[in-house]
């Protein structure tokens, strides 16, 4: 398996960031890193698209793990799932805050 370029990468977050803008949501790319930043701004997550142990890029959450397929948990997403991506992302940074009376 050939190594991945930082242009191949980072094409890929340029991609995921455009999805996610398109979606409604606020996306800032840092090379190979996607911020999403949320209205509440205390939702705010941080991905990377990078090798995993095999070689295979993958989509990481900011806590260390592959973001993984909303419906099948153990189905982990390619990088060139976008619309799933951004379907994971947005339930992590769209989560309602309840506020204490």
């Amino acid at each position: 398996m050939r190594p991945h370029t930082s242009e191949e990468i980072s094409a890929f977050a340029k991609w995921l960031t455009q999805a996610c803008q398109e979606a409604g949501l606020t996306a800032e790319q840092y090379g190979a890193k996607v911020r999403i930043i949320a209205q509440s701004h205390f939702l705010t997550e941080e991905v990377e698209c990078r090798p995993d142990g095999d070689g295979n890029l993958r989509w990481w959450w900011s806590w260390g793990k592959p973001i993984a397929d909303r419906h099948d948990s153990a189905r982990v997403l390619t990088p060139d799932e976008v619309d799933d991506l951004v379907d994971v992302i947005r339930q992590v940074v769209t989560i309602p805050i309840r506020r204490r009376p």
